[in-house]
């Protein structure tokens, strides 16, 4: 396999006979490294340099560099993670401050984040993650876009590529400043072709599957991500608002999906870049607040967050014995809505920190299709609305 990032970056440069005087060298030191010396909390962070440089196809995927973190594969084109062997409801992801919510219970479900909007990640495995409650017994996964531009107008793209199933990428990032208001930016487009495999065949329930071209039929993909920030950044008070929007399509291998491949009528190996049944397509739409104030010893933050994932699992419809047959193609559909609000307080004594805090998240989910995993339900309010 081979992977290629190509990077362009819009700068202003000065002409070659320009000669700049220096006053002063500054040398200053890494606070988080110190930090990290001094505490018994395993956390580990990595910076936009790192995700460039170990890019390998999806979020996931490129932070396997992180000891520890390993990346549950959903078909070729997504993934989601792991700590220490714990993923799904046992680990938490967080952007921004507000806990990402997805399907985290589903095998095939991935990670609803555009990756090249990812400015800084950070893990956290031990005493920390117990901050984020009960369901990060395996860990926190913490990603933050919240990088503040510094020129009036900047911007870049970025091109890459994948050789074992086609993938094309172009992800585009423009931002500026202008005194204390700041916006940005982010656009991605994804499109893949089949996995290509080192075999000739594959063995599903003892029954053998013949592959056209050593490739995994309907195993094509396509990803489409936008997020837009705007926000007032202060000496003491900093205030954003961010929308950000994540689709993605992809196929099923056909022959794992089920034995009744064999008797479906679609020509799987007429394209290896066409999306036929089975496949899935989600959507997730991200609305986020977030309001800091500090002065020298204290800290409030404040996040309020939207969240609406809805995902469709298309299937062809087929009888079981005697059982009729379904009709049409949604085998299952999810539609769930996230409400969250956190408020936080950080007071700093001497060599000590207090930390407190309250937070609130209410979620509502509603399915609908003939297939059936988990009931309608409603956390965090009474059961006032209904499907």
């Amino acid at each position: 396999m081979i992977t290629v990032l190509l990077a362009a970056t819009l700068f202003a440069q000065e002409p070659a006979d320009t000669t700049t005087m220096l006053d002063a060298v500054t040398v200053t030191g890494w606070q988080r490294r110190d930090y990290q010396m001094r505490s018994s909390q395993t956390t580990v962070q990595v910076n936009r340099e790192f995700l460039n440089q170990n890019f390998a196809g999806s979020l996931m995927q490129t932070l396997e560099g992180i000891p520890g973190v390993k990346a549950m594969a959903i078909g070729s084109g997504q993934s989601k993670p792991v700590i220490r062997g714990l993923g799904f409801n046992r680990l938490v992801v967080v952007e921004d401050g507000v806990k990402h919510e997805g399907q985290q219970w589903g095998d095939d479900h991935g990670l609803e984040i555009d990756q090249f909007a990812i400015d800084r990640a950070e893990v956290i495995k031990g005493p920390a993650a117990l901050l984020y409650g009960s369901d990060a017994i395996g860990g926190v996964l913490s990603l933050y876009t919240n990088y503040v531009p510094t020129e009036p107008l900047s911007g870049s793209v970025q091109l890459f590529g994948r050789s074992n199933n086609e993938q094309l990428g172009l992800s585009a990032q423009v931002g500026g400043r202008k005194g204390l208001f700041f916006f940005r930016a982010n656009a991605t487009l994804i499109d893949y072709a089949d996995f290509r495999v080192p075999t000739d065949s594959v063995q599903y329930y003892s029954y053998w599957v013949k592959l056209k071209d050593q490739r995994l039929r309907n195993t094509a993909g396509c990803e489409r991500d936008g997020s837009v920030v705007m926000g007032f950044r202060g000496y003491n008070f900093h205030t954003d608002v961010r929308v950000s929007d994540s689709y993605s399509k992809s196929g099923f291998f056909a022959n794992a999906h089920g034995l009744e491949v064999r008797l479906s009528d679609i020509d799987y190996d007429c394209s290896r870049r066409d999306i036929d049944l089975p496949c899935q397509w989600v959507n997730h739409l991200k609305v986020v607040s977030h309001t800091t104030w500090r002065n020298d010893n204290v800290l409030a933050e404040l996040n309020l967050a939207y969240q609406k994932n809805v995902r469709e699992e298309l299937s062809e419809p087929v009888g079981h014995g005697y059982m009729p047959k379904p009709d049409g193609t949604l085998e299952r559909r999810f539609d769930k809505d996230t409400y969250t609000a956190g408020l936080s307080l950080r007071h700093e004594l001497g060599h000590h920190v207090l930390q407190g805090g309250l937070n609130g998240e209410c979620q509502h989910n509603c399915r609908d299709g003939w297939g059936f995993i988990i009931p309608d339900f409603e956390t965090g309010w009474a059961a006032a609305r209904r499907c």
